[in-house]
């Protein structure tokens, strides 16, 4: 297909366009839902196409170079460029990106059919999936920081969607503003990066860092710049705030950016420029001190937001923490490496999570919007995301109570059958193969997400049905919301396939996404036996049936154990979970003390050096110097006479005095 492979940039530009025409066309008052919606959709399915044609292409010819630029900008030597590269990792993601949008808009058909402002949606979710499939074609730094940013956008204007909800709009600049910090750390990053290397492209600046342009503390601390930009995107501690009041905005557009686009992006950055952040070492700080921070830090939030969830009672809350966790794993295991050590000296790393990061990113889109998708499917029966208003509904809505089951037993590590047991088990591979303590971590974390999981799974589908609503009336939605569950449980459950000891070598994740740095093969090796280490497979059978255990004990149809017993018992850790471990309070208090602090100081020096010094000071010497001089102007001749005598006397009694000095007197 040699169409294709000189036309990579396809899968951008067609969404690009249909989101333009949908916004141009409402602008001359043509407010017309069904032509917004196949145009989105017309855009969507064409650029899958062209995707999995890009797909095909890297399988069957790796060797051939898509890849293309023009000259934007030129300043003085330098040329700025707009340049598209397809690897297999960004062709993988163009698959994954257009088919989750794909579905999410058919969803949307049905969903949002009685909504107010349907072109206004199509037209940003068309501009959404064109802001993700730009950053995933970027050739350099400057194409990614666009679409990075006009990700940030589009999500800002479809959280905010429902403008008549104070909560969407709080929800939606709180979105942007906790973005915009890790944002300027990325942007540093980048012009650090530029001012050492002169260059803005990928391979050209991981070859000048290799070449040891950049001194060892420069790049780590360029690199750490450029991971605030994924702690900001994937909802990283301590900046991870904003994603669970993201759910303020439609459902579908939660599951697009829970699954596919926007926290998705931040795990693409680090994959992206791993050669760059596997080099940066520093002699202060220790060995591979970013990889270490990346590993540390998405354990942090790993732990953290399970340990949330597991007392959150609105389903899309718990869903939108347990993405929060499950990014924590992917990010954990792109910081696992090993040194590879030669004649004493340090040769390079085994990067031992680079794969399995990625293949958690892959399962986690399917399993993760088919879960939003089906709590959106409940939320339209019952008209309340309360879990406590729930129960009993897998006799209503069986396909939504199986899909979502599926999903459950896909995140939560259902062995051998699922495609989440493949991903988090190489995750825990990867940090046993490294030998690090996050291991433990990881496993905790892993039996609190079954358990939070399948309590929402037996709150929602099991037991007997506890809300308002009319029972009767509460039913499975239409074939338009029905058809993606029915297709997203699919590669929730086959995907996982692809990276099992058994797959053939042609079709194993691993040999389609290596890491292609330093003893790159001998990492590879080492990942490769995800399936066979006993005693990792142990552990994640017995996290997965321990949290399935406990959540069965506690909110089956019959209960061992009663929830409001334990949360009584441990009311200081029920509260502190309940209430997010009160960092929203916190960073308010700092926030209004930061406000407040920086007001009084700006009072004091407007009030008293501006208006009192600089404006009124000048005022009262003016006035002072005008009345004193005033006297000199009386109108009076005599004054003047008597003035320039006074004036002469002066001078002539200066002149003598000088004379006499002369003749030294």
């Amino acid at each position: 297909m040699p169409f294709l492979t000189h036309n990579a940039w396809l899968p951008a530009f067609l969404p690009l366009l249909a989101g333009t025409l949908i916004f141009v066309l409402a602008a001359f008052q043509r407010q017309n839902k069904a032509l917004a919606m196949g145009l989105s959709l017309m855009g969507t399915v064409l650029a899958l196409l062209a995707s999995l044609g890009l797909l095909f292409s890297r399988m069957t010819q790796p060797e051939t170079l898509l890849h293309g630029k023009f000259r934007w900008l030129t300043t003085g030597s330098f040329d700025l460029t707009i340049g598209w590269s397809v690897d297999n990792l960004s062709a993988m993601m163009l698959v994954v990106v257009t088919f989750v949008s794909l579905l999410v808009q058919i969803y949307s058909a049905e969903y949002m059919a009685h909504e107010e402002g349907v072109p206004r949606y199509y037209g940003a979710l068309s501009l959404f999936t064109f802001s993700m499939l730009l950053l995933v074609l970027a050739d350099n730094l400057l194409v990614l920081y666009m679409g990075w940013e006009l990700v940030g956008i589009c999500s800002y204007l479809l959280i905010g969607f429902f403008t008549f909800k104070p909560e969407a709009a709080a929800a939606a600049k709180k979105a942007f503003i906790v973005n915009r910090i890790g944002d300027f750390g990325f942007l540093l990053g980048i012009l650090i990066l530029f001012y050492m290397t002169q260059s803005l492209e990928f391979h050209a600046v991981t070859e000048a860092v290799a070449a040891g342009k950049l001194p060892g503390i420069l790049l780590a601390v360029a690199c750490l710049l450029l991971f605030c930009g994924p702690i900001g995107k994937s909802a990283q501690f301590p900046l991870h705030v904003w994603l669970p009041d993201a759910m303020e905005g439609p459902t579908p557009v939660s599951a697009l950016i829970h699954a596919a686009t926007m926290v998705a992006a931040g795990v693409y950055m680090v994959a992206k420029l791993m050669p760059l952040f596997a080099q940066a070492t520093s002699p202060l700080f220790g060995s591979f001190l970013v990889l270490d921070a990346i590993a540390w830090i998405g354990g942090i939030t790993a732990i953290l937001a399970a340990a949330i969830a597991v007392t959150q009672n609105d389903i899309k809350r718990v869903l939108a923490y347990s993405t929060v966790s499950q990014l924590g794993f992917m990010m954990m295991a792109m910081g696992m490496y090993q040194p590879v050590m030669e004649a004493g000296h340090l040769h390079g790393i085994v990067p031992l999570g680079y794969t399995a990061g990625l293949f958690h990113l892959l399962t986690h889109a399917f399993f993760k919007a088919m879960l939003f998708l089906c709590s959106g499917s409940v939320i339209h029966a019952v008209h309340s995301n309360d879990m406590r208003e729930m129960g009993g509904l897998r006799k209503y809505m069986p396909i939504t109570a199986l899909t979502c089951l599926i999903g459950t037993a896909s995140i939560s590590g259902f062995p051998f059958l699922t495609a989440g047991f493949w991903s988090k088990d190489e995750i825990l591979l990867s940090m046993w193969e490294a030998h690090s303590p996050l291991f433990w971590l990881a496993a905790i974390a892993a039996t609190l997400t079954s358990f939070y999981m399948f309590r929402l799974y037996f709150m929602t589908f099991e037991g007997s049905y506890r809300g308002h609503h009319e029972a009767q009336s509460i039913h499975d939605p239409g074939w338009l919301m029905k058809g993606p569950l029915l297709i997203l449980a699919i590669p929730s459950v086959v995907a996982g396939f692809i990276g099992t000891p058994w797959t053939p070598p042609a079709l194993h994740i691993h040999g389609f996404l290596h890491f292609s740095g330093h003893a790159a093969e001998k990492g590879h090796e080492a990942v490769a036996v995800a399936g066979l280490n006993p005693i990792v497979v142990g552990v994640s059978l017995t996290v997965f049936l321990l949290g399935l255990g406990l959540a069965w004990a506690m909110y089956s149809a019959q209960p061992k154990i009663k929830p409001e017993s334990l949360a009584q018992r441990f009311q200081p850790l029920y509260q502190t979970s309940l209430n997010r471990f009160y960092f929203d309070e916190a960073y308010l208090l700092f926030v209004r003390l930061g406000v407040m602090g920086g007001a009084r100081i700006s009072y004091f020096i407007d009030k008293y050096l501006i208006d009192g010094l600089l404006v009124n000071g000048v005022g009262l010497f003016t006035i002072g110097s005008s009345e004193t001089l005033k006297y000199s102007q009386s109108g009076r001749v005599a004054y003047y006479a008597l003035a320039v005598v006074g004036v002469l006397v002066v001078l002539v009694l200066a002149f003598i005095w000088l004379g006499l000095g002369k003749v030294g007197v």
